[in-house]
């Protein structure tokens, strides 16, 4: 799989739901090569485009639960 279709799905908790963004960048391991973690872009809420920051949540590659056809299920944020 290449890393432009990953960047395409949603991204999703798999306890509750909740929609928490869209891959832009990945993590990776300098002795491996590995991918060890994607970030993840949150929504952009309303009246933020007079802000300039851009939340961006580390996710392991660890919690990721299911990589489906549309979208990335992964564990809840504890």
């Amino acid at each position: 799989m290449r890393f432009s279709d990953v960047q395409q799905k949603e991204i999703i908790e798999a306890g509750n739901g909740r929609f928490i963004g869209y891959i832009i960048d990945a993590e990776v391991c300098e002795k491996t090569g590995s991918i060890i973690a994607f970030l993840v872009a949150e929504p952009k809420k309303f009246m933020s485009f007079m802000q300039n920051e851009e939340h961006v949540r580390k996710v392991p590659i660890n919690d990721i639960l299911v990589v489906g056809k549309d979208v990335i299920l992964v564990r809840e944020d504890t």
